[in-house]
């Protein structure tokens, strides 16, 4: 590196995946202690180029330089869920006494490191019992661990409620100022021109700009990821809401998410939305309803043989094979549909107008429903999660962060359908640590602490700072 103040440089990057061509001669370099933000639209190959940085996959045509070790913490996680936090922490750099792990080093380290960045974790915690937020917390320190000179966060605050999501920057901020040259892929705009110094644009794998933020605006910035302006949400219909999902006397644990004594209705045309910061209760409310986990009270619906649809919080372990195609995995929970399995054997033709009609409404790219499911981005996904659950016009829909680690149009679309199956008169109960969507989306909110609702607001009456408050858990 002949530039003493650049810490990674990337030089006409070019990758392809078979037919698609994921990246197009894509330059960048980030600074030493420099926050840089990588923006685009699902597909835009903003993973891909992170992963190359990284040394994961291999360029096709173009060269990577970096100054030190580059660390990269993914958007989904890597993480052994069998395996205690700070087993994963040391894991391939386990301190030792003669032949044996030295697990009391080992496991102070980690909690000293820990502390010393500010991440509140119960070291000896199995991973798999902890919510999303706390796990990406535990791949960041993962990477913190090895000191990395260049580190390369993957859509690093998709799953943090707000309060956490500024101390997980007064980490990389800190980090920055000591010299750390950090890269952030990220889809949260506000994010951008709140942390970083300068953002590159990536649009269907090209560069198209890279600007200061001082000099940008999130307007600017979304026009040159998505070519045009972001499209406006969906009205909302004034009609009569029906009874659809009656709650009473909810409790119920599953792992450390609890409710106790909750009650809540959800009819048929609203969108009730869950206000919370996570690890508050939100996943035990979901699997209850969804018939999930033992519980007490009661989950009734007015409607005989409800037709029950979800968007699972983490698509990977919960809604999609990714190893299976786009085609096949629109099979998923709709396999004993009639139109599906006519006599027990599967209506392939059926199957594949299905996954024709969600990659048409929902601007999934690439458009080859044949391609396995892992070859397209998080958000495109994510998008064929959301499309699949409205097929087959479900009288309820339980969506769980519907639009964590999708960019800001695929965002406004994916909101914009929930409106009009709204409008349509399907009851939505919508789970989301992202406070604007749920202000911006739902008819009522419901504000959740500690496994209790302690305030409800119709669109009338929305205030954002009471709700933060009582989030937080003020009065």
């Amino acid at each position: 590196m002949t530039d003493p103040n650049i810490a990674l440089r990337l030089r006409n990057i070019h990758k392809h995946f078979g037919p698609v061509q994921s990246l197009r001669g894509v330059d960048l370099d980030v600074r030493v202690g420099e926050i840089h933000a990588l923006v685009g639209e699902n597909g835009a190959g903003k993973s891909t180029l992170a992963a190359i940085a990284y040394g994961e996959l291999a360029a096709d045509e173009g060269t990577v330089e970096a100054i030190g070790a580059v660390g990269l913490v993914h958007q989904h996680f890597e993480l052994i869920g069998r395996l205690r936090v700070w087993e994963n922490i040391i894991l391939g750099r386990e301190p030792r006494k003669g032949l044996r792990l030295d697990t009391q080093t080992a496991r102070r380290s980690v909690a000293e490191r820990a502390s010393e960045y500010g991440l509140d974790l119960d070291v000896d915690a199995y991973v798999d019992t902890l919510p999303v937020g706390v796990q990406q917390r535990v791949e960041l320190l993962r990477e913190l661990e090895r000191r990395p000179s260049v580190l390369l966060l993957d859509e690093p605050t998709a799953a943090l409620a707000p309060d956490e999501i500024a101390s997980f920057f007064r980490i990389v901020v800190a980090l920055s100022t000591h010299g750390t040259a950090v890269l952030v892929v990220t889809h949260k705009l506000q994010e951008v021109l709140d942390y970083a110094s300068r953002v590159t644009v990536l649009r269907h794998g090209s560069m198209i700009a890279t600007k200061e933020t001082a000099e940008t605006s999130i307007g600017e910035i979304a026009t040159m990821m998505i070519g045009g302006e972001i499209p406006a949400l969906a009205s909302r219909k004034a009609h009569d809401v029906l009874p659809c999902l009656h709650v009473t006397d909810l409790t119920a644990q599953v792992d450390d998410s609890t409710v106790s004594h909750l009650a809540m209705d959800v009819g048929s045309g609203e969108i009730v939305g869950i206000a919370g910061v996570e690890g508050n209760g939100q996943t035990a409310i979901a699997d209850a309803i969804l018939g999930l986990c033992d519980f007490d009270g009661s989950v009734t619906f007015a409607v005989k043989d409800p037709r029950i649809a979800a968007i699972p919080q983490d698509r990977l372990r919960e809604a999609v094979v990714p190893g299976w195609s786009v085609c096949e995995n629109m099979l998923l929970s709709r396999q004993h549909a009639a139109a599906n399995a006519p006599r027990g054997w599967l209506n392939r033709t059926t199957m594949r107008q299905a996954a024709e009609t969600v990659v048409r409404d929902f601007d999934v790219r690439p458009t080859n429903i044949d391609l396995p499911l892992r070859s397209l981005s998080g958000g495109n996904q994510q998008k064929i999660v959301v499309g699949r659950s409205l097929l087959d016009s479900p009288h309820f829909l339980l969506a769980y962060n519907p639009t964590r680690g999708i960019d800001v149009g695929a965002a406004a679309l994916v909101q914009s359908r929930l409106i009009q199956a709204r409008n349509d008169g399907i009851a939505i109960l919508l789970i989301s640590f992202d406070l604007d969507e749920i202000l911006a989306v739902a008819d009522r909110v419901l504000v959740l602490f500690r496994g209790e609702i302690r305030g409800t607001f119709t669109r009338a009456t929305l205030d954002r700072a009471r709700i933060g408050r009582l989030m937080a858990g003020g009065t």
